[in-house]
Order: C-alpha cells, then structure tokens, then sequence
C-alpha cells in the first residue's frame, strides 16, 4: 500500500475538494487565466490527477490500482481541457456551466473509482458495487464524448486521431476488465485474453473512427459515433465475461451506433 500522512478529512469531502480543485484547474488554462503551453498543461493534469487520488484514495490506494484509479478523472481533465480549448466559439457562461459539469463528472467517477477500490481491498461485494457497475459504462461514455472531440478537433491527420482514440479505448477497455474481476457471476480471464479483447476494442474504434473520417461531417458528430462504438464494445465485453451476450444486446447497441453513423454521414458543416 502506498503511505501517505494521516488524513483526517471524510471521503466524500476529499472527493468534492479534489473536484472543486479539477474545475479550477479547468478554468484557469480554458480562459487563458494562464497562458501556457501543451506540454506543461499536460504535466499539471497528471500531477493534479495523481496526487488528488492518492490523497483522496487513501488508505484504498495501492501501487497495483493506482494507474488504474487515474484513468476516468484524467479522462474527464484531458477532455474538458480539449473541448473547451478547440472549441472557443462558446459563449462566457455556457463555458462556465460545462466547467461545472466536468467537475461533477470528476466527482461521480471518483466515488465510482472509491467502491471498486473499497472492494478490492475487502475482497468482498459491498451493496453499491453493481450500482457502480452500471454507472461506470455511462460515465465512460460521458467522459469519452467531449475527449474524443477534442482530439477530432486536433491539427493531425485522421490516422493519428483515430489511433490516439483507439489507444484510450484500450485503457477504458482494461479498466472495464479491472472492475468486472470482482463480479462473482463474471468469468476470470488471464492476460491473453485481457489482451485478445483490448485489441478487439482498438480496432474496432480505430477502424470505424477512420473510415467515417472520410466524411466531411462535424468532428463532435464523429465523437458521437465513435462513442456509440465504444460503448458496443463496452457493453459486448461485459455480456462476454457474464456469459450474456445475445442477438437482442448486439441489435440494440448495433442501432444505435447505425443511427450516429447516419447523423454524421448526412449531417454536414
């Protein structure tokens, strides 16, 4: 376990400091407060991220989960730093309102991250922990929408971008695998198959992302299919590990994802 000084402060007061403290953060390098450069910004988000779930974390946090308890909360600052920054046409107070959102996302998916955490650590299933389970699919899309976006957004080419969102499929992928390990009625996958999947969830995002890239479509439509896409694979795996899958879940999630492809084959900037 990694130690870290007594804290004598609740939780769930941790969580919404360290929350308050994100969409500060947020505020300050979207509103050019301070003015500096992608690399720096970059550092200051790990930092932020890491040190937070330490100290908010603490005493649950090990060096086995704590990659693992950074993923999601990275995931939402990177995304509301990208979105908000390529995106400078939005107006004073709606900026303002999203910056409230992503930091009530940072709060969620800390709590989220606290019950996985919780139990790991007492090798038991709690009363929140399917609760936790469920919720975690959608804030990962949540989180994955304004993310994607952003880096849709990003001068590259279509190949790097579909490469940089296939690469965070595979961490999103891998922290599904890590919260599914305590379901009981889940089956215990070794590491080729934790492999053979996260590969599955790379190219299928990398593949569909790159083949609607040849349309001249609006990059937050394409984040919006590329989510959908996400969360096919998402909730796939899951039906694979409780030995659930069926034609009714793979129809339901395959319209979906055919209704945010034709938004972005007919809708046009």
């Amino acid at each position: 376990m990694i130690k870290i000084p007594n804290i004598g402060i609740e939780k769930k007061t941790r969580y919404l400091i360290q929350s308050l403290l994100a969409g500060l953060f947020i505020y300050i390098f979207t509103q050019d407060v301070i003015e500096a450069g992608v690399l720096v910004v970059g550092i200051f988000s790990f930092v932020l991220v890491s040190s937070g779930s330490l100290i908010s974390h603490y005493p649950g946090i090990t060096k086995q989960n704590f990659l693992l308890s950074i993923i999601m909360p990275l995931g939402v600052l990177v995304g509301a730093l990208l979105s908000l920054s390529y995106y400078p046409n939005l107006g004073y107070t709606f900026k303002i309102l999203v910056t409230v959102f992503f930091a009530g996302i940072y709060y969620l998916v800390s709590l989220s991250d606290n019950i996985f955490l919780v139990v790991q650590d007492r090798e038991e299933i709690i009363p929140l922990y399917r609760v936790a389970v469920t919720w975690s699919q959608i804030l990962q899309v949540i989180v994955a929408i304004p993310l994607f976006a952003g880096i849709f957004k990003m001068d590259s080419t279509a190949y790097v971008q579909s490469f940089l969102v296939g690469f965070i499929s595979i961490l999103f992928t891998f922290y599904q695998l890590w919260i599914y390990r305590f379901e009981p009625d889940a089956k215990r996958v070794g590491v080729g198959e934790k492999t053979y999947l996260c590969l599955i969830s790379f190219f299928m995002v990398f593949t569909l992302s790159f083949s609607v890239s040849f349309f001249p479509s609006e990059d937050f439509l394409r984040a919006l299919y590329t989510s959908s896409v996400l969360l096919f694979v998402l909730n796939y795996i899951s039906g694979h590990l409780k030995n659930e899958i069926s034609r009714k879940l793979i129809f339901r999630y395959l319209f979906l994802c055919i209704v945010f492809l034709l938004l972005v084959i007919f809708f046009r900037p």
